[in-house]
């Protein structure tokens, strides 16, 4: 069997998140990945990272836009910022060539923060359901939110937003805080739809575990979650900075640390008066296989001995412990950003249960509800 040449790999990862993600998407960085896969000489500056997994091209493409950010380039500034229709490539190569050694340095020690709030649309209808369940078995107990990998943790907070759905026949619903700077609006797909008038869940805790937590306060640590975001998508760095501006009047208490190694004791600190509800999006995916194992292996354990919730948005082919969904569902959306399947894995008396409840968009533009509003409700 004929092994591929370590640029070549590096060039089907970039070709993949072009294909899967930023074609229609994200132009610019359609534009960049794809001519980054064509050439050779800008590949083998990236050759220390041909190991890295397939979404090593995020980190990069980060790296890069935080110079960016940082005044290195005022006309590839331009062009992100959309106001110039230029080709991005020309400057982007001389900006990696001129800087190779720092966006090298970047990709050693920074993990991709994208902390997208958009997926807080994803999840609101998800915490009302968890919490009408409860409600009809009688448990009244207020939720404790545990995310993995949150970043800054601003999705902490999806029930303070100004949330809109539009159903395919225009009608709009609007829940969460009118009053709300973080604005945030989601298609709603397919035949089914989540019952938006459930009440909303009381939350009595919002916390988390991260490697490298940011500080909301730092204007350094905020520029990256900045750079993490994919320029020229609307609206994308408008609702960041915003849900930044809500986060820091109440900053949340995240705490470093390892999902394999530390999740466990810090579920355990949560009293018996409320119920874990741990969340991971676009977090486990960046865990090797055994990893995100050991993690579930965790959490399936506490569950054995107390109630606990686990959702997950994540691709799919990474949670085998969700039954799939089915097929000519995800075949509609093929090529509309990496399939993102939001699933509960629910312990009650010691008995779980897993299901798929959505699919959407990786940043949170649309979902398709899979549960009527029976079992959304009371499932």
């Amino acid at each position: 069997m004929e092994t591929r040449r370590p640029t070549e790999a590096l060039a089907s990862y970039f070709e993949i998140l072009a294909d899967a993600d930023f074609l229609d998407y994200c132009p610019i960085y359609d534009r960049i990945a794809r001519a980054m896969a064509a050439d050779h000489d800008a590949l083998e500056l990236l050759i220390d990272h041909s190991h890295a997994r397939a979404r090593m091209p995020v980190l990069f493409l980060a790296a890069t836009h935080d110079l960016v950010l940082r005044g290195a380039d005022p006309q590839l500034r331009a062009i992100y910022d959309g106001e110039s229709d230029a080709d991005p490539w020309p400057r982007f190569r001389e900006l990696l060539f001129a800087n190779r050694a720092e966006i090298s340095q970047m990709m050693h020690t920074r993990s991709t923060q994208t902390n997208e709030v958009g997926r807080s649309a994803n999840l609101v209808p998800i915490h009302r359901a968890i919490a009408a369940r409860l409600r009809a078995a009688g448990d009244e107990r207020p939720l404790a939110l545990v995310e993995i990998g949150p970043s800054a943790g601003l999705n902490l907070f999806a029930d303070q937003y100004d949330i809109t759905y539009t159903h395919p026949d225009g009608r709009a619903e609007r829940i969460g805080d009118p009053t709300s700077q973080v604005h945030l609006h989601c298609n709603l797909l397919g035949g089914r739809a989540p019952d938006l008038s459930i009440d909303p869940p009381v939350i009595a805790m919002r916390t988390g575990l991260d490697p490298a937590p940011i500080d909301i306060t730092d204007e350094a640590q905020c520029r990256w979650l900045q750079a993490c975001v994919w320029p020229g998508v609307p609206d994308r760095a408008e609702r960041l900075a915003a849900a930044i501006a809500h986060a820091r009047l109440a900053p949340p208490v995240l705490h470093i640390g390892d999902a394999a190694a530390d999740l466990g004791p810090l579920i355990d600190s949560i009293g018996e008066d409320m119920i874990p509800v741990v969340t991971s999006t676009w977090a486990l995916a960046y865990l090797p296989t055994e990893r995100r194992t050991h993690v579930i292996e965790t959490i399936d354990a506490i569950g054995a001995r107390r109630d606990l919730v686990l959702i997950t948005g994540e691709d799919p082919a990474l949670t085998p412990w969700v039954p799939a969904i089915d097929q000519r569902i995800l075949d509609a959306h093929v090529g509309d950003g990496t399939p993102t399947v939001f699933a509960v894995r629910a312990w009650s008396g010691g008995v779980s249960m897993t299901r798929p409840v959505s699919l959407c968009h990786p940043h949170g533009g649309w979902m398709v509800w899979l549960l009527d509003q029976q079992e959304g409700s009371h499932g």
